[in-house]
């Protein structure tokens, strides 16, 4: 407010404002001790030599609330543009990739819904959903090899050692960490997956990269 720094037209107007502000402060407690105090005197029939001191003990209580909260924001916003870059389980330019693909003799929709919610799910920790959606990955996409089943894909698809050796990786780890959570029944005790172990983002993204390969 300009009257802040220009002065108030009337007491009034000047107790008015310390009215409302004063709440706002209550998140740090010696920020409001400090303002409440000083505001008192806004009541009392003082001198300014009394008053213009107080009001900037006030102002200044609240210009240091105000860059409190600024550099707060700041780190959040920070931690959330960390958190997005982590959350990334698909790669978005290998995402963007796929929908580039004009292929018609696959409809990749239901994959790229499926990659889409593989990255929704790793970046909100829904761990177990994560593990069976990278199931239902590898179920999906063996066609695009002219193959029957991701074993098939593993074993006998034509690609180079490193991605037969990405894939073997898929099939025989993933897939059993993920019939771990799908088939076993509910137990007395529990172990409850993490980001570490249903985290096959690299082979993934290997499988992907075969995909937009052989689509082009």
């Amino acid at each position: 407010m300009p009257e802040v720094k220009k002065g108030f037209p009337t007491q009034e107007a000047c107790i008015d404002w310390t009215n409302k502000v004063a709440p706002l402060l209550k998140f740090n407690n010696q920020y409001y001790i400090n303002f409440a105090q000083n505001a008192h005197k806004m009541n009392l029939p003082l001198s300014s030599h009394t008053l213009v001191p107080a009001f900037r003990i006030m102002a200044s209580q609240v210009q240091m609330a105000i860059e409190e909260l600024r550099m707060e924001i700041e780190q959040d916003g920070k931690a959330s543009d960390d958190s997005s870059q982590g959350g990334q389980y698909v790669d978005r330019s290998r995402l963007q990739e796929l929908k580039n693909v004009t292929a018609t003799q696959f409809d990749l929709s239901r994959l790229i819904k499926i990659l889409e919610e593989l990255n929704t799910c790793y970046k909100n920790h829904c761990d177990i959903s994560v593990i069976m959606l990278t199931r239902a990955l590898l179920d999906h996409v063996p066609p695009i090899f002219s193959c029957k089943t991701f074993p098939e894909v593993a074993n006998n698809y034509a690609g180079s050692k490193s991605f037969k050796e990405s894939m073997t990786h898929l099939e025989n780890s993933s897939r059993k960490i993920a019939d771990q959570y799908l088939h076993t029944q509910i137990r007395q005790k529990e172990s409850l997956p993490n980001r570490t172990q249903v985290n096959f983002s690299n082979d993934i993204d290997v499988l992907l990269g075969e995909i937009v390969r052989v689509l082009k």
